[in-house]
């Protein structure tokens, strides 16, 4: 079994299986851990919303009825692209308690507004002493529910634009929730006397709730007369062809009467709202650590080789593309002067890395960033002028992978890719360079001589951003 096969098998069979195990074992620790106070309301409705919602429900289901918890309602918001799998999940569509709103990813839709609106009247019809809102919340959340002054038209638009900026997540969510009208805190203003509690799995470096799905729960954060100046100067720059000076007044005085809203509800909601990240950015490498120690026994054995080493490097990235392809070039100079020099030996060295990395787009291509930072990274690695390539080879071999744990990267239906980096340089750079100008790595990736290299996960499973790995495997 070669390195490729084995890592691409491992993530595609045993990572997927060990993720499905964290998200059910996640959701039931969170449940058990707040059994008391859920046990305490005599209504409790459940909203679960993003790319992870149907998988995060059928595991607070699973749970409540290991637990003989009763609900309500519940409202799934659930990518339209995930329709053919609720039936892979154990949510019966005729249980009149239960109700699938399918929405949209990553642009915002009518669809959203209607999600959105589900969601404030059933708030605001069973509001109550008496009744607990559970939320399940996951990447993906800011694009499928959304109220606005803004037309939702007009707002995809704006989405669009945004999305094809070099913006991190905070830049992107920071914009998303001034032009929303229930983002960073503000679906709170719809709260009066509920128990609120959410259960969120972080696609966010760092962590930030009001960030994690532009913070529908989150802590309202009131902001100064200058951050507000900036936000529209800089949104200005933007979207001046879609926004005027009057639809920024506009929204300038919605925020500021939702804001006097929230905090004439402050004692309250310090009382009454509870949010818990359950699983992060750095689970889902962890995931993958354990699962290569596990494994590489069985590789080692299978190949007759004496060392199989694997070390997590960073989690939480948050760098552009090309930051982070110049990082991981320099890691991969720094390893192989380490081996030449004969500070690492024989055998396998596997090195994790992983967060988000950002990208602005130039074009409409095909593609996704992960497949497009593979490409990438070959190109800075081509013209390796510190070493002898030719030699090199025969002393080394080097892989470099790039997941999506959400299963899907860009506009294609892959997760991500893992290839051998010396094979792609028998080919001519010049054509590869050509891929990246036009956006297009998925075309590259898709060609029956690559498609060997991708790699495959169930979109919707769970959403724990992304991971990298550079493997070497020194031969002598």
């Amino acid at each position: 079994m070669n390195l490729v096969n084995f890592f691409r098998n491992l993530i595609e069979n045993n990572f997927k299986s060990e993720l499905e195990n964290s998200i059910n074992n996640s959701i039931e620790n969170a449940v058990y851990s707040n059994i008391d106070v859920i046990k305490n309301y005599e209504n409790i409705y459940i909203i679960s919303i993003g790319k992870a919602s149907l998988s995060m429900y059928n595991a607070l289901i699973y749970t409540f009825k290991k637990y003989k918890l009763n609900f309500n309602k519940a409202l799934i918001v659930y990518d339209i692209n995930l329709k053919n799998q609720i039936k892979d999940f154990e949510i019966t569509e005729n249980d009149k308690r239960t109700e699938l709103i399918e929405s949209t990813h990553p642009l915002v839709s009518e669809n959203s507004f209607i999600a959105a609106k589900k969601i404030i009247d059933l708030i605001s019809e069973f509001d109550s002493e008496n009744s607990l809102f559970l939320f399940l919340i996951s990447g993906g959340s800011s694009s499928m529910v959304e109220d606005s002054i803004i037309p939702p038209i007009t707002l995809a638009e704006i989405y669009k634009i945004l999305l094809q900026i070099d913006l991190n997540i905070y830049q992107l969510n920071t914009y998303r929730t001034f032009l929303s009208n229930i983002k960073g805190g503000k679906l709170l203003q719809y709260f009066n006397k509920s128990k609120i509690m959410s259960f969120i799995v972080s696609d966010v470096p760092f962590n930030s709730i009001d960030i994690v799905g532009s913070g529908l729960t989150a802590f309202y954060k009131k902001l100064s007369y200058e951050q507000i100046n900036q936000l529209v100067s800089e949104l200005s720059r933007y979207l001046k062809i879609f926004l005027d000076a009057k639809m920024f007044l506009n929204i300038i005085n919605k925020n500021k009467k939702i804001e006097k809203i929230i905090q004439n509800k402050q004692k309250y909601l310090n009382q009454n709202l509870h949010n818990f990240i359950l699983l992060d950015n750095f689970e889902a490498v962890y995931v993958l650590y354990n699962q290569l120690n596990y494994l590489k026994e069985f590789y080692k054995l299978k190949n007759k080789i004496g060392d199989f080493l694997v070390e997590i490097v960073s989690s939480h990235i948050n760098l552009d593309l090309y930051s982070l392809s110049k990082f991981l070039k320099a890691f991969v100079f720094t390893k192989l002067n380490e081996y030449l020099k004969g500070i690492i030996k024989k055998g396998i060295r596997v090195y994790l890395f992983s967060g988000e990395t950002f990208l602005k787009v130039l074009k409409d291509g095909y593609g996704g960033r992960l497949q497009h930072l593979a490409l990438y990274l070959i190109k800075e690695l081509y013209y390796l002028k510190q070493f002898n390539i030719d030699e090199l080879k025969n002393k080394v071999d080097i892989l470099f992978f790039s997941l999506a744990t959400d299963g899907k990267d860009g506009n294609t239906n892959n997760a991500g890719i893992i290839l051998p980096i010396f094979e792609f340089f028998k080919k001519d750079i010049s054509k590869i360079e050509k891929y990246l100008d036009n956006f297009n790595s998925g075309i590259f990736f898709d060609n029956p001589k690559n498609n060997k290299y991708l790699i495959s996960l169930p979109y919707g499973l769970i959403n724990l951003n992304e991971i990298y790995g550079i493997i070497f495997d020194f031969k002598e």
